[in-house]
């Protein structure tokens, strides 16, 4: 083998290691079904943010997600997930979109969002100037989302 043909070699497994290490961050960092940064970027990102400026957290969780997969099977649940995804991006006002859990999402707007509607999603909000900090604003924002999901739990079985 000569150096050019050598060089040639170690430069294919250099740019193979740099392509594969780049698939592992994209993995790490990315929701491989709707393409959105995962919970870790969630958290790291609105702690920083917090410090910044104000905000308005929403979180969406899908509703029926289980019953979806179990009745119509997971493309049909993959769907879902993905429709909500779309429809939180492309909301008016959305700044940034994670998938934080299997069936749940949040979105930072920079403007008051006032009873968030996402077909197939119950939805709250809170905004960051109300909390001293992240952990106190994502519990209460959970709360109130499941507070909703109760109440339309209860409204389906009357």
């Amino acid at each position: 083998m000569t150096v050019n043909e050598m060089y040639k070699c170690e430069e294919a497994n250099t740019c193979s290691l740099v392509n594969h290490w780049q698939n592992i961050v994209r993995l790490y960092k990315f929701d491989h079904l709707t393409g959105l940064k995962q919970r870790y970027d969630f958290e790291v990102e609105t702690m920083h943010k917090m410090t910044k400026q104000k905000f308005w957290l929403v979180m969406a969780d899908v509703n029926g997600l289980h019953s979806t997969n179990r009745n119509k099977g997971y493309s049909a649940g993959d769907s879902l997930v993905k429709q909500v995804a779309y429809d939180l991006q492309h909301y008016s006002g959305t700044w940034e979109v994670y998938r934080i859990g299997g069936d749940e999402f949040c979105a930072l707007f920079f403007e008051k969002i006032e009873d968030i509607e996402i077909q197939n999603a119950t939805c709250a909000g809170v905004c960051s100037a109300d909390y001293d900090n992240f952990n106190d604003m994502f519990k209460a924002v959970d709360k109130l989302v499941i507070e909703k999901k109760n109440k339309l739990r209860r409204r389906r079985e009357d």
